[in-house]
């Protein structure tokens, strides 16, 4: 076993984290801590999806694309769905297969079948896995395409063998695996991802010509590897290792697969097994539960097998460490419960006593809390009742005499029989310029009370979506509304009436305003009820 180099371990975990936090324990526990905050972590299966539903939108209209742009587009999809969901993966495998044979396009026919013997295999659907190997070696496999193909069958037969578990056939389909794995070494170049991987398989069942591990922890921090490629290359990594060792690339390996939201991985199922034997059934419990997770939801039936050869012993094992904890608490917590009512029965004199105490000054500051509150309501409410009732005796006399005055020329109009010069003196009323002045007063008399309402509420609000008033001292429509909302003017057909609009209008005006504030829902409005009038007798 190759003892690990500490530089390797760094240059691992930065492959995993942006921060050097990680550095302030153990490698072990950092990866570990890395590894269950990927656990709960949803955020990568949410952008899968985002690109998956991008892609299915770009092919959707599949009959004006032309038929290269379609088969890259389905290939597309099926990288995204390959090792995360089987049943999708299988649908766009085989719409791919269905569009190169309706072009006669034989390399691309052959890449789909390959790339659906890819899904078969791990997905434990072993009978039309070899259905379609048979189909394969019938046919002309493409220069280009025969390491794939050599490499796919040795992964056939490897799966065979391990499903099988034999003393009869699992040797033989072990020997044409190494037989299909040689033949893919000669089809490609020596350091191609893939070989490289599938290396490790034959190195793991012979020292013969063995590659280390330096030279995998080389080729993992030196080749640009996604995250799949990072777990693929740490659970070949796993091989050489043992203990803790082990544990650090299996750990590796499951949160490389987190992030790049692989359900088809055997790393957390391996790693839940390692806990296992360290005794620590927790972790253990919590990858296996992953694991589950991660088959359900793939659909991969080779792994659930496995995982029901493993979850028996966990669980029971979690089960008689559960029962033999209960025991131990149950005895704890009988002698704390003594010591507890003896501690209470002494202390219960002064406890109760101070209790009341308590309660009475909690209640006192209630009370005086409540009627502070209210002190303040009846000071804004006296406010607001000697500005607007003085500004609207003022007006109402000034709209009296308004009237009366038209009144008059109207009638000296109609006895005159000027009935056209009747209508020229109505229609010469400015409605709209005495709106636009009472509006004025409004704002002005509302930024008496409330001089600061304006920045107070734009401090609601993004700085990109602040509005301010066109010119000092006045309002504009949104923050009339709130203005009116400020004064306790909450109903939407009120407010409507007093500044001449809808009510749709309003409500659209009040929602698109909320749904820009920093703050949601009850507490925005709470905020705005929140701004302070200025009381220069009596300061707030």
């Amino acid at each position: 076993m190759l003892k690990i180099n500490p530089l390797a371990i760094f240059i691992l975990l930065l492959l995993i984290t942006k921060s050097g936090a990680a550095f302030s324990i153990s490698p072990k526990d950092s990866l570990l801590n890395i590894l269950q905050t990927e656990l709960k972590n949803k955020e990568h299966d949410r952008k899968k999806e985002a690109r998956i539903n991008q892609l299915r939108i770009a092919s959707r209209d599949s009959s004006r694309l032309a038929y290269p742009e379609l088969y890259r587009l389905y290939n597309a999809i099926l990288e995204e769905y390959q090792f995360y969901k089987f049943d999708s993966s299988y649908t766009y495998v085989q719409k791919m297969i269905h569009i190169g044979l309706a072009h006669e396009d034989h390399f691309k026919v052959q890449e789909s079948k390959l790339k659906l013997l890819q899904i078969l295999v791990p997905s434990g659907m072993f009978k039309e896995a070899y259905e379609l190997v048979f189909e394969l070696d019938k046919e002309t496999i493409p220069e280009q395409l025969k390491s794939t193909y050599h490499r796919l069958k040795a992964r056939f037969y490897e799966a065979l063998a391990k499903y099988n578990n034999d003393k009869y056939y699992a040797r033989q389909y072990r020997i044409t695996a190494e037989n299909e794995f040689k033949k893919m070494t000669s089809a490609s170049p020596p350091n191609a991802f893939e070989r490289v991987i599938d290396q490790a398989e034959i190195d793991g069942r012979s020292s013969r010509h063995r590659r280390t591990a330096g030279f995998y922890l080389h080729f993992i921090t030196h080749n640009g590897l996604t995250h799949h490629g990072i777990a693929m290359v740490a659970m070949r990594l796993s091989y050489y290792h043992s203990g803790d060792d082990k544990i650090m690339f299996l750990a590796l390996s499951a949160i490389s697969d987190i992030r790049s939201s692989t359900k088809d991985t055997e790393a957390i199922l391996k790693l839940g097994e390692e806990f296992y034997k360290a005794g620590d059934l927790k972790l253990a419990y919590e990858c296996i539960n992953k694991a589950v997770s991660d088959a359900e939801f793939y659909g991969a039936r080779g792994h659930k097998i496995d995982i029901q050869n493993v979850l028996p012993l966990i669980a029971g094992k979690t089960i008689m460490e559960t029962e033999r904890q209960r025991d131990k608490s149950i005895i704890y917590s009988l002698i704390f419960a003594v010591v507890v009512v003896v501690v209470l029965s002494i202390l219960y004199v002064v406890f109760i006593q101070l209790k009341k105490v308590k309660v009475s000054e909690r209640l006192i500051n209630e009370k005086n809390d409540q009627l502070a509150s209210i002190n303040t309501k009846l000071l804004e409410h006296t406010r607001i009742n000697e500005e607007y009732i003085g500004f609207f005796f003022k007006q109402s006399f000034s709209n009296i005499n308004m009237l009366e005055k038209l009144k008059r020329k109207v009638e000296h109009k109609i006895k005159m029989k000027k009935i056209d010069e009747a209508l020229e003196v109505v229609t010469s009323m400015q409605i709209s310029k005495e709106r636009e002045y009472l509006y004025d007063t409004l704002d002005q008399i509302f930024l008496k009370l409330l001089p600061n309402f304006v920045p107070a509420f734009n401090e609601l609000l993004q700085p990109e979506d602040q509005i301010w008033p066109q010119k000092s001292g006045s309002l504009n429509t949104v923050l009339r509304i709130f203005a009116l909302m400020r004064l306790g003017i909450k109903d939407d057909e009120t407010i409507a009436g007093i500044l001449d609009y809808s009510v749709s209008t309003i409500y659209t005006y009040k929602i698109r305003v909320k749904a820009k504030a920093i703050v949601k829902g009850e507490e925005f409005d709470q905020r705005i009820m929140n701004i302070k009038f200025i009381n220069p007798a009596v300061p707030f």
